[in-house]
Parts: structure tokens; sequence; C-alpha cells
């Protein structure tokens, strides 16, 4: 059977063209043979290429819109598709949608209707999906393009809310739906807001079905897929329920390393087929245009997406005149010429044995409560992402095998020794008996702060709706910014030392502004294994306050009984509650800590280790079919080129029933020495990592 042209190659790059046509000079020396030379120079299995822009502007002759000016009506997509076939690299439509300067220009009705500082003084014009007059010029331009011409896959991009749109058409449809209008604040804790808000998302996945119904009608079994990237953004964008539109998940990004760890798990985790699309600029960023990153970077960000056994995409732009730099893509021939060695040994079923659960539905900030909808804005920061964020860094660096998980892994759960709850804003009854019952079977489970406290539908309960299962209870969220946490347990006392507490500071304008401390009842059925210590005073205080201790910081003044970190066995299975985010605290006692606890969880159950740097990525993916594990390493130094290391000592332990016969090293196949112990356990060391390392551990 043929594979999809997204599973025969993983390297790929865009053009960006978001080119007016006010200036004649504008792509007029657009040339599509000399791009898919660079393109071929550059050693891409496929090419995403831009048939339309958030200009709006069309590279084809269409009937539905106008067409860039300065092509003078030549149809560089039908060329460039052409020239792409006689030079066997794959070709993927690029199509915006909701980022329309033509459509929003030539008719004012169809604007997407928000705040003023969103909708004005901006480049990009905003079109409303529920807007009948712009969902049908949409599905008619895709129709147009998809019956000129034979794409292998086609990408939609932005299909995304950039605000609340508040146009008579999403009044009428809310009105129309629910018999109601649309809330004036947005409250997290009130069922209206939280029904407008489930319509929201609900809309803009029907609106990327009926993208890709037009799309299959016009070219029946063609590839389509919508960037996730803003799926990770808070709820004023979209929910993750949006993958369900996606054949496999790709976005862009262009974030730290910790970015990239955390989307490519996730992603891989929710892609209805792999692998996922990971892209991103070869500039320092989108808006710079000359400011290249370094060689070493756009390798490493590669190999990072190597390591996962994904596509990776790097976008390029073009000069207004229609012409680009070339040097960029020998660079680029060259991490993709590394890249390639490795891709034949891609695929398997990630070993993970923490899951770190992604809630789409804890997008948001209970301190946005009673914010006018008007004023609501897209932000890529929230409470619960920078708690994902920081336990999937701190996992990295211990080199616990783990996965990102949303919902759609409850049925599940029992694949994983522990599961991870970080600070889980809002959840619904499904995903609460599905966590109880994981445990009440014999999982593990780590949770914090808000986990459980809140239904999706704006119920918010006296209690965890886990309390049962966490062993605590909720006594209130009155602490104000700073708290400490004081270990009551030998374990967690030793792993923070030299301090003598967790401090949890969130004061605005700190570093870690949004984290905070829940108040838990002094009684329970779980053991306290560190207890609540408060400031002086619960407020910051001013000179003309005496409520204060110490003018720069409160320092810890009242220890208390009242439990902070709590362990609890419930039925078969555990679970350690914390009443502090504290997985999102950038802190070297807090990461121990955290280790500490979710190792006692692990109870020595790891299916991987390495006694390795924290810069080191560690993956281990399963091969059934070719019985074998991979295990990859990857030596991604803050500083880069990375300094080779000389060992990296690793064990592996091999599936249930199997024994360990070779280690070869990938993909040279060279003998790695290794042994085995008494439990079966693989014991080895890479030696000379440099950057990227796979090594296959055959078993039988």
């Amino acid at each position: 059977m043929t594979q999809p042209w997204f599973q025969r190659g993983h390297r790929r790059m865009l053009v960006d063209m978001h080119i007016p046509d006010w200036d004649p000079a504008f792509l007029a020396q657009y040339d599509p043979a000399e791009m898919v030379r660079l393109y071929q120079r550059a050693g891409l299995t496929s090419v995403m290429f831009y048939t339309q822009s958030h200009v709006g502007l069309c590279y084809w002759p269409t009937t539905t819109g106008k067409m860039h000016e300065g092509l003078r009506g030549r149809d560089i997509v039908g060329e460039t598709l052409d020239l792409l076939r006689q030079a066997g690299i794959d070709a993927c439509a690029y199509y915006s949608v909701i980022y329309n300067n033509w459509a929003r220009l030539e008719h004012p009705e169809w604007r997407l209707v928000m705040n003023r500082p969103a909708n004005e003084g901006s480049r990009y014009g905003l079109c409303c999906p529920n807007n009948p007059g712009y969902r049908r010029f949409c599905l008619d331009q895709v129709a147009d393009l998809l019956g000129r011409y034979r794409f292998d896959g086609l990408f939609f991009d932005m299909t995304f809310w950039p605000g609340v749109c508040l146009c008579e058409h999403c009044r009428r449809r809310y009105r129309d739906e629910t018999g109601r209008e649309i809330p004036a604040v947005v409250h997290w804790c009130d069922e209206a807001w939280c029904r407008f808000q489930e319509a929201r998302e609900q809309w803009m996945l029907d609106f990327a079905l009926a993208l890709n119904d037009a799309a299959r009608r016009a070219s029946a079994g063609i590839t389509a897929y919508h960037n996730f990237a803003s799926s990770l953004a808070n709820w004023v964008s979209v929910g993750f329920r949006n993958a369900a539109a996606n054949d496999f998940l790709g976005a862009d990004f262009y974030g730290d390393p910790a970015e990239q760890l955390t989307v490519c798990k996730l992603m891989t985790n929710l892609s209805a087929h792999l692998p996922v699309e990971f892209m991103t600029s070869r500039c320092l960023t989108l808006v710079e245009h000359e400011n290249n990153k370094s060689a070493e970077t756009i390798r490493m960000q590669a190999l990072a997406t190597a390591l996962f056994g994904g596509a990776m995409l790097f976008i390029d732009a073009i000069h207004p005149d229609g012409t680009v730099n070339p040097a960029p893509y020998e660079s680029i021939r060259t991490v993709f010429d590394e890249m390639s060695r490795y891709e034949p040994h891609f695929g398997g079923c990630p070993v993970e044995d923490v899951a770190v659960y992604f809630s789409g539905e804890s997008k948001m900030d209970f301190a946005d409560n009673g914010t006018p909808v008007a004023d609501a804005i897209f932000k890529r920061a929230y409470p619960h992402r920078a708690s994902v964020t920081g336990i999937c860094r701190t996992l990295q660096e211990a080199h616990i095998p783990f996965g990102v998980i949303t919902r759609r892994q409850l049925a599940d759960l029992d694949r994983y020794k522990v599961v991870v709850l970080p600070n889980v804003l809002r959840m619904d009854q499904e995903e609460v008996a599905a966590v109880r019952e994981y445990v009440r079977r014999g999982g593990a489970i780590y949770a914090s702060r808000y986990t459980s406290l809140t239904e999706t539908c704006g119920t918010r309960h006296d209690d965890f709706l886990l309390a049962d299962v966490f062993g605590c209870h909720f006594a209130g969220d009155d602490l104000g910014d700073v708290a400490y946490l004081k270990p009551a347990d030998d374990r967690l006392r030793e792993a923070i030392v030299p301090q003598n507490y967790l401090g949890h500071m969130g004061r605005p304008g700190t570093l870690h502004a949004g984290a905070g401390t829940l108040r838990l009842a002094a009684q329970g059925r779980g053991r306290a294994l560190a207890t609540l210590t408060e400031p002086y005073d619960r407020s910051w205080g001013d000179l003309g306050t005496r409520n204060w201790s110490s003018i720069h910081s409160a320092p810890p003044w009242r220890d208390t009984d009242a439990p902070a970190i709590v362990a609890h066995t419930f039925g078969k299975g555990r679970a350690v509650y914390s009443a502090a985010d504290i997985e999102r605290i950038d802190c070297a006692a807090h990461r121990r800590a955290v280790l500490a606890l979710l190792r006692d969880l692990l109870a020595g159950r790891q299916s991987a280790a390495a006694d390795a740097h924290p810069c080191v990525w560690m993956t281990v993916a399963d091969q059934p079919d070719r019985s074998r594990l991979v295990a990859g390493f990857l030596n991604y130094q803050k500083q880069l080129p990375s300094v080779p290391l000389a060992e990296t000592p690793f064990t592996l332990r091999p599936p249930e029933g199997k024994t360990f016969t070779a280690l070869t090293r990938l993909p040279d196949g060279q003998a790695v020495p290794f042994r085995t112990d008494a439990d079966g356990l693989l014991h080895a060391a890479v030696t000379d990592l440099d950057a990227l390392a796979l090594l296959a551990a055959e078993y039988r």
C-alpha cells in the first residue's frame, strides 16, 4: 500500500509570501523554476507553497477573488506544481483563513468585530467565519483552487479566533443555538460564560471541518490539516478538539527548547497519524527578515524533531521582489542530510512511564474573571501551561520517560505508571471518573493546586472532586501571593537541602507571577509530606502599613499544622497532591522536590534511565515489528555548539517476557558493548555524544 505523502519524507520547507501588490515591482521577479532548484538544493522531500496569503491575494488565476497584480496573470501555482512533480518533491498547498486583508477591505461587513487594539492599527485584516458571505467565499475559493490542481496536501493557516468576535452573525448564531445573549464578561465560574466558550470552540471546529469537506469534494482523498500552533495559546484561540479536523498535526513555534519538547510530545500523542510536523523560521523570529539563527540552532531544532520521529519544516520568507537569498538553503541541506541518516529508524510506540496531562479546557486563568469580553486578549501564557512546561522540563532533565497526553488517552491511562495533573484548572465528570478509577485499579498520580476543584461547566465546588483520591480537603484560596511549604517527610526534606522551605512566590511582576498555594483543611485521610508556613501577613503592605517583616521580601514567619503536600493510598493505587503548583517554579529545590515525589510514585519501575547531564534529551520507542527498542539521545546544551559528551551511561528495561540480544548504534550498525543484570535491565553507554545518537536494542 502506498504511503501518504506526509509519511514518505521528513524534510520540508515553506517560503512565506505575504506580499501586497500596490507596487508593480512586488513579486515581479518570482521564478518558480529557480525556487524549485533551491528546494532540490535543500534536499527536501516535500514543499508547502503559497497559493494565497494573509494579504488575501491569489497566486493562481482565480475566479473567486483577486489575483496578485505583480504576477501579471502568470499562473505560478500551476508552474510550481508541475516543476515539483518533475523533481519528485511532494507538494502541499498553503491557504490562509480568518486572516485575509483583501476580503476584509473589499467586504467590511465580513470583519471580525472585537476589541479595538486587535482590530485597528494592524496590518492584519480579520474576517469572521460565522459571516455567511465570508464562509461561502472561503469554501468557493478552496473549491476553485482544488478544482484546478492536484496537490498532495492542503494546509490551512490561522484557523483560530484572534479574539472574541461580537459581530451580529456570532450574536445571532449563539442566540439561535441557545436562546441566550453572549455574556458581557469572562467568568470561569459562571455556567453562561462556560457555555458560550464551548460554543466558540465548536464553531471553529465546524468551520475547519467545512473547509476540509470543500477540499475533498474538489479533490478526493487530499490530506488536510490546520495550523495547530494557536491551540496552545489561551482560551481565546481554539481548543484541542480542533485536532479532529487534522489528518496529522503540524504547527509553527518560535520559543525555547522546552516549548519544542512539550509540543512535540503533545502532538505525537494527539495526532491521528504520524509523523507530526514541527515548523519554525530560519530567521530569529518571523518579524526578522535577514537575521538568521545560527547554523547550530537550526541543526539542533531539526535533530530535536528527529528525536521524536517528527517532520521538520523550516520557514523562509520571500523578498518583496519575489527573490530569496539562496545561501540559507545550503545550510538547511547540511542539516537535512544529517537528519536523513536517521529517518529509516523513526517510528514505533513511545515508551512513556509518566503521562503529563495537558487539559484543553484549562487554557485560562481564574484571575481573568470579571474581564469585559471585549477586552479579552489572545495570550500564549497561562497557569496550566506554565505547570505543564515546568514538569516536562524537570522530567527531561531527569531522563524519566514521559509523554504529554490529553483526554484522548483517558481510556488508556493504565499504560502509564504515573499520571501528572499539573494545576488542571477545569475538569469534567468523565475526566474525574477516569482518574479515580485509574488510581483505584493501581495507578499513581501527582496533582497540584486547583486540580478537580472547578468543573468545565463553571461549577466551583466546596471541595475537590478528587478529594477522596487526594486524601485532603480544600479550605480556601485566600493565602495571597506568598506562601511556604515546610517538609515533614525526611526524603522531601533532604531533597531541598540547603533550603528549609519551598518558597512559593506568585506576586505580580515577579519571576513566577500567578503561581499560588491553596489552603487545605487540617484534617484528612492522607499523610502530610509538607505543611504550610505563612509570611508575616498575606498582603504585601507598603510604606504606611506595619504588616510586613522585611522590606524586599516576605520571609517565612508562622509554621502551621495545615497540610500542603499530601500522600494517600486509594484502592490499589497512590496519590500525591500539592496545594502549590511547585512544578512550575524554575528553582533547583522545587525540581528536586518534584522528582523525589515522582520517583517515589514510580517505585523503581522506570523503563529507562540515564546517568547524564541535564542537557541530554532521552527518548525510547518500541518497534515490535523489528523486535527492538530504539533509544535516542540528544546533546542539547544551552550554549551552542554543544560540547561533545565522552560517555552517557544508560539503562533499558526490556518489554515484558523479552530478553535483550544485541545493541547497535544507528545508522551504521556498529556494535555497542552492554551487559544485562539479574532483572534483565540492559546497561550500556553512549560514547562521544556530539548531537544525536540512536541505539537499537534488539530483543527476543
